[in-house]
């Protein structure tokens, strides 16, 4: 959400320098650079906005458990990975701090909490 409200800013500048680069008569390259620049902060906002409210949106640090957001990428191009990965975290790892674990758990070792 924070890359989105930043995108915003930045077009915001954008208009700015845009404005300020043709009332102060520069060459036509900077007002267009200023144009440049919002519609690629534009973009971006939208980008980052979207994914920001999405249900399983993209995260490039992997700061959730994969069962409670799974990565979008293995959904749509490779299932049988995705499969193999969620069966093999929920079968071999503590969910929470990630000690590894035997199928008959019922707790984990080495946090304590009870195990999926």
């Amino acid at each position: 959400m924070m890359s989105g409200i930043s995108s915003i800013i930045v077009a915001v500048v954008g208009v700015a320098w845009t404005i300020g680069a043709v009332s102060m008569g520069a060459p036509p390259f900077m007002a267009l650079f200023g144009v440049a620049f919002i519609a690629l902060a534009v973009i971006q906002a939208v980008y980052n906005l979207n994914n920001a409210t999405r249900k399983n949106r993209f995260s490039a640090l992997d700061i959730t458990d994969r069962d409670e957001e799974p990565d979008e990428f293995n959904l749509k191009y490779n299932p049988e990975l995705h499969d193999a990965i969620k069966e093999e975290t929920e079968s071999n790892f503590c969910p929470y701090c990630g000690t590894a674990t035997a199928e008959d758990f019922e707790f984990c070792t080495k946090c304590g909490k009870k195990l999926p």
